[in-house]
């Protein structure tokens, strides 16, 4: 449970694969957040071709909600390896590794006029938690289509997670 969406684990019950299915409000404090909604599923349908975010399934919409059917990502968040105890934590490997997939992801979306603005621990998954899996980032509800002049002047993203920069504007 996010601050504006709910995701249960589903199974499609023709081939029993499981998803992810991410309930998104329409409205919210009675706003109309349709227009945020859709902007989310056309980053994910630009991102397909891109194996470090995560994959869109389907859509479907309620009068109430848009659901958005993700790929599993079975291994979590990273954050929980990155707080956790030495002997559970990821190996120097696995930074290596993951941190490479991390930037080729956020390339990606760079080279697509697309920037996350909430990259953070929770919204790096992995498919796999032991062995460590592959990085999906997650979340683009905050996410921006930019292009090279454009600068971003709003203060976006999770408080404890905001450049120094970005706070002080930067």
């Amino acid at each position: 449970r996010g601050k504006f969406a709910v995701v249960k684990k589903c199974v499609e019950k023709a081939t029993g694969r499981e998803f992810a299915a991410k309930f998104l409000r329409k409205r919210r404090q009675g706003e109309d957040c349709r227009p945020d909604i859709l902007h989310e599923v056309a980053v994910l349908e630009m991102a397909a071709a891109s194996p470090h975010v995560i994959g869109l399934h389907a859509v479907y919409e309620t009068p109430r909600e848009i659901v958005l059917v993700l790929e599993c990502a079975a291994g979590g968040e990273i954050f929980h390896q990155c707080v956790a105890e030495e002997d559970e934590a990821f190996t120097e490997k696995d930074v290596v590794r993951l941190m490479r997939q991390i930037l080729s992801g956020v390339a990606f979306l760079h080279q697509h006029g697309v920037v996350h603005l909430d990259l953070k621990p929770q919204n790096i998954l992995l498919t796999h938690s032991s062995p460590p899996g592959d990085i999906r980032i997650v979340d683009f509800g905050l996410s921006r289509r930019v292009d090279a002049v454009q600068e971003v002047r709003e203060i976006l993203g999770t408080p404890e997670y905001v450049a120094p920069e970005v706070l002080s504007y930067e």
